[in-house]
């Protein structure tokens, strides 16, 4: 299970924000975070990108944990 909605609240981003922000839909956003989806792994990147982007410090082992 991923930690995207986690921290995208703690950015203060919406779905729909932070979608535009990585080029993406809503509704394929909203598959991600709830895990319906998978992102690729430069699409994971970019997330984290802009997480940190909006003050959030985290990596990609923060918000994808293994296991």
């Amino acid at each position: 299970m991923n930690r995207i909605s986690e921290f995208r609240k703690a950015a203060n981003l919406t779905q729909v924000e932070i979608a535009k922000l990585i080029n993406k839909t809503q509704g394929a956003f909203g598959h991600y975070e709830t895990g319906l989806r998978e992102p690729s792994l430069s699409t994971a990147k970019k997330i984290v990108r802009v997480l940190n982007e909006h003050g959030v410090t985290c990596s990609l082992d923060d918000v994808f944990p293994v296991g």
